[in-house]
């Protein structure tokens, strides 16, 4: 029997569904397999990363441990360096030959004389330096205790597992010479390299594409020097945040090194870099931080009394004094403050608060000083007491605003608020500006008083009234909204007279203002904000601690990397210290014993010798265009030696005019006229010499017995050329050429209708603009007839047509409104020098005839000098 058509179809549709049922229940069953698999592999990774994790965390206490242990033994032997350096001036104090300035007969017989000098004396000098210099790396190895040494084997061993972080330590270690370890700035780079190189965006890789680009730019340990490297590198440290690279990058934008000049690149690294120094700045106590210790921008070449040794000239660095001058003139405050004498203890107060260079700043001491004034001054109800004399009174004021503020902020004791306002009171009674602007800036925040902003601007006012910096800036603020040209033109007194707040807000200002000329001001601004507020990245403050302990390698290399971020001093520091290891330490055969225990020679900085002449004279160069003095005579003695550069005595004349004309150098004023006398770099001509030694003799009281020779040097050769029948010139030697001397008297008749008439020089009847003396100089650098990476950017220019020439308060003197360059037009000195007397080298003459003397004068001193010159020949 056939089973019926329908039963049929069902067990079909039953057997398909059993089927399918079968198919999904094994696609579940792959699936869960797959599933767990995954999670199995899942589980393995995640043990990996963890087991990863936790090397890392133990590699970075291992490395914490370390550094702890090897920072504890830097601190313990920079005592004992500290102690032990001495004589420092020794080691730096510049000796300039003068071997080549002699006749060509006797160079050979003076070469050979140092060369047996130095053979006699160079070793009982190296003996007798260990007592002079700290510890040298070798002894302080033996000293290392074993947890030392066992720390400074872990960093290395970190650092070529490639752990970022010990990579840096040990680039900085070696770099530095740190720990007692001997210095390796080659090795050191090739950590920095790779801790670049790693993958990450952490701080440590940060800092180490900037401390590449250190190396590239400088040509460091020996690295090829790259402008194309360096941009790249600093401008990838940059963009992470790594402030010390973007000071950098803005000083190469505003300066065209390596790059194409640019005012708003320069700007905007400038802006970024001084926001981040204002912040700090503010977040600190009432009235902002505190300045940086004065100590970090000590210039070393004061040590040695100038970057010659000695005085050159009316703006020449002139000595700071030894420790034990300055002690000497503490001691006497102490004296006759201890007798009474409130004047002798507002100087001490004052120095304990701010700080000197050879002493550290103490609150506690100042606040000391401040209390015994406040005590004779003051009654108990901090009343003034009666009878005082003015001195007395206006000492009084200084005491009871210092006390305030150092009150107000905790500086030296605990911040106490009534104390603060009662004395901050007291001073504003008697007109102190300080306390006038510290009151105003609590009853604006409400600090231990009701708020009140009409109070506030009452008492800024007032503050700015008395020519207080700050109180000109708060009261600017206060009334920028309804006031804005007057507050304006307070802003940029205060931004004069050197405070950052004003400049930041006039930066702030003029880059929002459209134009190149804004541009130019902003950045000179920010510059100032950069510079001045350099708590979290200047390198000055490690550079002169390793200074103070003797270590003068580490010095310079931090020296160098301030000069590269743009800081005169730096650059100043920087070239003096890389000339001395230039001239000293090998390279020469020169008889500094001193300078090679002081590890200056031990670590060559850059390599060889042509490389440290060449970077010094970079350096020299970008300080002689921030008007630095003697950088511009000591940028000639590199051309006409032919350190670092090719020799070139035009070149070398042309430095030495602008150093003489711009900073009154007198020993530039005598190269030029030994340049004259003897035809090198310069047209013989021995009056125009005459002129320059006159110059010389008048400008530098030191340099008189120099130029006094001369004198007879040249008076002699004149005659002898004289006799000979050689060319001496169209007029005799103590007479102006009639030439020039027509010109001359055609200049002071028309100058005198001028003022006849009542026309003068618009251009020196203007008032400056106030803001002129406050911002920073605005240095440029071009390219020569060099390559760029073998040193075409050495020489500098200082763009003042184009540019806010305005001088940087903190770090050098007034920087000159015009172009500085090298092509020197000799006809006009001729005819500008010709006007000049034996005791008048400006040129301004009393009366309308020759003061040079009567012709019996000029034929007795002629005598003279022949009767006194006879030593000097034969002549060549």
């Amino acid at each position: 029997m056939r089973p019926p058509r329908r039963l049929v179809v069902e067990l079909c549709v039953v057997t398909v569904a059993m089927l399918g049922l079968a198919l999904v229940l094994a696609e579940d069953r792959r699936e869960t397999q797959q599933v767990a698999q995954w999670d199995k592999k899942a589980q393995q990774g995640a043990g990996i990363a963890e087991t990863d994790t936790t090397k890392q965390k133990e590699a970075d206490r291992e490395l914490q441990r370390a550094v702890e242990t090897l920072e504890k033994y830097e601190a313990q032997i920079s005592k004992q360096q500290r102690r032990k350096y001495a004589r420092r001036e020794s080691a730096l104090k510049t000796r300039r030959g003068v071997t080549e300035l002699l006749p060509q007969w006797l160079r050979g017989r003076v070469r050979w004389a140092e060369s047996l000098a130095s053979w006699l004396f160079d070793g009982a000098k190296r003996r007798s330096s260990a007592a002079w210099f700290p510890l040298q790396p070798a002894a302080e190895e033996k000293e290392k205790e074993e947890s030392v040494r066992q720390a400074e084997a872990t960093v290395r061993r970190l650092a070529a597992a490639g752990h970022r972080a010990a990579q840096m330590a040990a680039g900085d270690m070696l770099l530095y010479g740190k720990y007692g370890v001997a210095a390796d700035a080659r090795s050191a780079f090739a950590h920095y390299e790779g801790a670049a190189s790693s993958e990450g965006s952490g701080s440590d890789d940060g800092r180490a594409q900037y401390m590449v680009g250190v190396y590239y730019a400088t040509g460091l340990g020996g690295v090829k020097q790259s402008n194309a490297l360096a941009l790249a590198y600093t401008t990838q440290a940059a963009a992470r945040g790594v402030t010390a690279a973007e000071m950098a990058l803005a000083f190469r934008y505003a300066a065209g090194i390596g790059v194409e000049e640019s005012c708003a690149q320069a700007m905007a690294h400038y802006q970024s870099v001084a926001r981040k120094g204002i912040a700090f700045y503010l977040a600190g106590p009432p009235l902002g931080r505190a300045a940086q210790a004065p100590a970090h921008r000590a210039r070393l070449a004061d040590d040695s009394g100038g970057a010659y040794g000695a005085r050159t000239g009316a703006r020449a660095l002139r000595s700071a004094g030894s420790r034990a001058e300055f002690a000497e003139i503490v001691d006497y405050h102490v004296q006759r403050a201890r007798k009474g004498d409130v004047a002798s203890g507002a100087t001490l107060a004052d120095l304990h608060y701010h700080g000197h260079r050879f002493a550290p700043r103490s609150y506690v001491a100042a606040l000391a000083h401040v209390r015994r004034l406040t005590a004779r001054l003051f009654t108990r109800r901090t009343e003034l007491r009666t009878g005082l004399a003015p001195e007395e009174t206006r000492v009084a004021a200084q005491a009871a605003g210092m006390l305030g503020l150092m009150l107000l902020r905790g500086e030296g004791t605990a911040v106490d608020t009534g104390g603060a306002l009662r004395w901050l009171r007291a001073g504003a009674a008697l007109g102190h500006g300080a306390a006038l602007n510290a009151l105003g800036v609590m009853h604006q925040r409400g600090i231990g008083v009701r708020a009140s902003a009409d109070r506030a601007a009452e008492l800024f006012r007032r503050a700015a009234d008395a020519g207080h910096s700050g109180g000109m800036t708060n009261h600017a603020l206060t009334i920028a909204a309804t006031q804005p040209q007057t507050a304006l033109a307070s802003l940029k007194r205060a931004a004069a007279a050197g405070h950052i707040l004003a400049h930041y807000h006039l930066a702030e200002l003029r880059a929002a203002a459209p134009g190149a000329a804004a541009c130019r001001l902003a950045v000179a601004s920010y510059r100032f904000v950069a510079e001045r507020g350099d708590w979290l990245h200047s390198p000055l403050g490690a550079a002169h601690s390793s200074y103070e302990r003797g270590r003068l390698a580490a010095s310079a290399v931090d020296y160098v990397r301030a000069a590269e971020m743009g800081y005169g001093v730096g650059q100043l520091n920087a070239a003096l210290l890389l000339e001395r290891t230039s001239h000293e330490c090998g390279f020469r055969s020169s008889l500094s014993a001193n300078a090679t225990a002081a590890g200056l020679c031990a670590h060559s900085v850059v390599g060889a010798r042509e490389a440290h002449e060449r970077l010094a004279l970079a350096y020299w160069t970008r300080a002689a265009n921030q008007d630095i003095a003697d950088a511009r005579t000591k940028q000639g003695d590199h051309y006409f030696y032919g350190w670092g550069v090719a020799r070139s005595f035009e070149r070398a004349a042309a430095a030495y005019v602008l150093a003489a004309n711009a900073d009154a150098s007198g020993l530039a004023m005598w190269n030029v006229g030994w340049m004259y006398e003897t035809g090198t770099g310069l047209p013989r001509d021995l009056y125009m010499a005459k002129r320059w030694y006159d110059r010389c003799a008048a400008a530098n009281e030191p340099g008189k017995l120099a130029a006094s020779l001369s004198l007879l040097r040249l008076s002699a050769k004149y005659l002898w050329a004289w006799v000979r029948g050689e060319d001496v010139g169209e007029a005799p030697l103590f007479f102006a050429p009639a030439a020039a001397a027509a010109q001359e008297r055609e200049e002071k008749e028309t100058e005198e209708k001028e003022k006849d008439a009542g026309v003068g020089n618009q251009e020196d009847e203007r008032e400056p603009e106030p803001d002129a003396a406050a911002g920073v100089d605005a240095a440029a650098e071009h390219d020569a007839d060099t390559d760029t990476d073998t040193g075409a950017w050495l020489l500098g220019r200082l763009d003042g047509a184009d540019r806010a020439a305005v001088p940087d308060v903190w770090d050098q003197g007034g920087a000159a409104d015009h172009d500085y360059d090298l092509d020197y037009d000799f006809d006009h000195d001729y005819a500008a020098a010709a006007g000049n007397s034996n005791n008048n080298p400006d040129g301004d003459d009393d009366d309308d005839g020759d003061n040079s003397g009567s012709f019996g004068e000029s034929v007795f001193v002629v005598v003279f000098l022949v009767a006194a010159a006879w030593m000097f020949l034969p002549f060549r």
